[in-house]
């Protein structure tokens, strides 16, 4: 950061990982996916579905159409579409939301609605769909972008919904901070887009949020 913490005038979160403490939620997701395939033992090929769909949307490079993603998960594993529609909606969408709201970042939380009681503006940019986890967090903001907006198309690290942000708010780069909590990802597309960044501690026990205030 260029600037003490305070005196930016748009803060854009990234939200999985962020918001949330991820390793935790990965966890208690896989206590829930070993409960369940347990007593559905001639299921269990979904969990390499799933798996196989995580690494392609982690190196996916040709736009953000998850759709895409699905079509090539069923022809490498040789299942039908819907089947990997059905264990994507389930495993990373659906089910998981309790969990985002037992895994969330509390105090961080606490720091955005300060930020904007302030009339700072806060954004969230994510590589995944937003508006249901927000709501389980109860995290309100002032705009939601990812890749779903065909004017991004584009996963981080690409600068792109930075510079979509930048256009519907008319901020300047040196008035941003992207906090995230991935380099690779969050950071890099920071430094594309010009703006400041502020990369934190995957565990949200490992991090001072009132010290990161002041």
């Amino acid at each position: 950061m260029k600037k003490n913490i305070g005196d930016y005038n748009l803060y854009v979160f990234d939200l999985d990982g962020t918001l949330y403490d991820q390793p935790r939620l990965r966890m208690i997701m896989a206590k829930r996916l070993i409960c369940h395939y347990m007593f559905h033992p001639f299921s269990v090929k979904d969990l390499f579905i799933l798996k196989y769909f995580r690494e392609v949307k982690e190196e996916w490079t040709q736009g953000s159409s998850e759709e895409e993603m699905m079509k090539k998960v069923a022809k490498d594993k040789n299942v039908d579409i819907e089947r990997v529609r059905r264990i994507v909606r389930r495993w990373i969408y659906d089910d998981p939301l309790s969990a985002v709201n037992a895994t969330k970042d509390t105090a961080l939380i606490e720091w955005i609605a300060s930020l904007r009681k302030k009339g700072k503006k806060v954004v969230i940019l994510s590589d995944y769909p937003t508006a249901d986890k927000l709501s389980a967090m109860g995290v309100e903001t002032d705009g939601q972008y990812s890749p779903d907006d065909t004017r991004i198309d584009e996963l981080k690290p690409s600068p792109k919904g930075l510079f979509v942000i930048m256009e519907d708010t008319g901020e300047d780069p040196g008035n941003i901070l992207m906090i995230g909590d991935r380099m690779e990802k969050d950071g890099k597309s920071a430094v594309a887009a010009g703006t400041d960044y502020l990369i934190l501690p995957r565990k949200v026990r490992d991090r001072k949020i009132y010290e990161i205030e002041h």
